[in-house]
């Protein structure tokens, strides 16, 4: 810490962190930020991605900050981030390069060269050179407000705290909502407006309605959220999420009735869906599990979980309608989920992380075994569940009272699950395969 009389590098940084959300550091640390030291720079910047893309408990975006050897600074929320090296040589030129800080709306990574002290004094007046960029406001002319609208919306919604926004456009524009996973619940499951969920399987977005669309209005939407080139030929306009509100704001107030209803092949999918939820014979299906994870959880509870065979039914079935009870990232980065699920813990967060079983006398791959030491080293209570359909075959209420148990204790558990996380055939007929990392096997 500084002298209270005197404002150094490392307090002006600290603060401008804190203003992008940081809450701690990992690995080194930093001016008066909390901090997890953490000897391994590689896991120190895992941990700080896991920080960012986590989030607040409502979702809302954050950074999460590594302050490694060397003066190397990473600041993320995009699991596997990387950035080109920006050397900074001043506080000037450091506030300047955090001015508009990658990461908060969509997923993203920063990463900085500290080449200055930073216990050296800076004057009170200090202020970055440039500012974040203004973007033109933009309004949809009321000449379009007979054309079908779908609003196709990403997490980046969510991270802005935007969702009132989409709400309100929505509404007014008698628009179908169609969310990618990164966006659940946004929209309540029974609502008239949500077209449903895309991204996962390779036919999500048609049986939502986008085939539908006259125009489709894509907001917050992570390009690694949806597979390449699954909106080209269609009439795209690109909507920044805190622009919602005001998109359709000079529109005539819509009739009564005017909602959109759900598309018939999202009423089809909710029915595949609603036989996997019923089903409650062990092993569980993959559906009947996240519905259990969903309602085991209280309020401020998260599920979160790595891309994969496992976390496929977190993004394709987690029941919820509040905005950052579950988090599943669009790229693959081993071990995220455990790292969130410290980032949880941490905060007081109840928390249950899903990964795939890798088989073997070990279920967790070598870096969630690392922090999973991590955690029981710093007497953190964490709690994985490792899914496979070879596990230990529960029923469903023998599934229920493990969640239970696993909330109610403290410290560190790991648990091998059987449950069936091969889709089953009448899903992959009527949706496609699952999408990129989705169907990948365990690591």
């Amino acid at each position: 810490m500084s002298d209270a009389a005197t404002t150094t590098v490392a307090d002006v940084l600290a603060g401008r962190l804190r203003a992008l959300g940081v809450r701690r550091t990992w690995g080194l640390p930093l001016g008066g930020l909390a901090h997890v030291p953490v000897d391994d720079p590689d896991l120190a910047v895992l941990l700080a991605d896991a920080d960012g893309r986590l989030g607040e408990v409502d979702g809302a975006g954050r950074l999460g900050a590594a302050l490694l050897p060397g003066g190397i600074l990473h600041l993320s929320s995009a699991p596997g981030g990387v950035a080109p090296l920006q050397t900074v040589g001043s506080a000037e030129e450091l506030l300047d390069a955090l001015a508009d800080a990658t990461g908060l709306v969509l997923p993203g990574t920063t990463a900085l060269h500290l080449d200055l002290p930073l216990d050296e004094p800076v004057g009170d007046g200090l202020r970055p050179a440039v500012g974040a960029e203004r973007v033109p406001v933009l309004t949809l002319s009321p000449s379009l407000a007979g054309l079908r609208l779908v609003v196709l919306a990403g997490t980046g919604v969510v991270r802005a705290g935007a969702v009132a926004g989409l709400h309100a456009l929505r509404s007014t524009a008698a628009a179908t909502v169609v969310l990618t996973w990164g966006a659940r619940g946004a929209e309540r499951r029974d609502s008239p407006y949500l077209g449903g969920v895309g991204g996962v399987q390779d036919r999500d977005l048609p049986l939502a309605g986008l085939d539908d669309a006259d125009v489709v209005v894509a907001t917050g939407v992570d390009p690694a959220e949806l597979p390449a080139g699954l909106l080209d030929g269609r009439v795209v306009q690109e909507v920044p999420p805190a622009q919602l509100a005001a998109l359709c704001g000079n529109w005539p107030a819509p009739a009564a009735d005017a909602v959109p209803g759900r598309p018939d092949g999202s009423v089809s999918l909710s029915a595949v869906l609603q036989g996997l939820f019923e089903d409650a014979a062990a092993p569980v299906t993959g559906a009947r599990a996240a519905l259990h994870l969903a309602g085991a959880l209280p309020d401020r509870g998260v599920c979160v979980a790595d891309p994969g065979p496992a976390g496929f039914w977190v993004a394709r079935s987690f029941p919820t309608s509040i905005p950052g009870s579950s988090c599943v990232p669009a790229t693959v980065e081993p071990g995220w989920a455990v790292a969130a699920a410290v980032v949880a813990a941490l905060e007081d967060r109840p928390c249950v992380a899903v990964v795939d079983d890798r088989g073997g006398p070990e279920p967790l791959d070598p870096v969630s075994a690392e922090l999973v030491g991590l955690a029981r080293a710093e007497g953190l209570a964490v709690r994985v569940q490792a899914w496979s359909p070879d596990g230990p075959a529960l029923d469903a209420a023998a599934h229920v009272e493990l969640l239970r148990e696993e909330l109610a204790g403290g410290g560190v558990r790991v648990d091998r699950v059987g449950v069936r996380t091969v889709p089953p055939d009448e899903l992959v007929d009527l949706a496609g395969p699952p999408v990129g990392s989705f169907g990948a096997p365990a690591n």
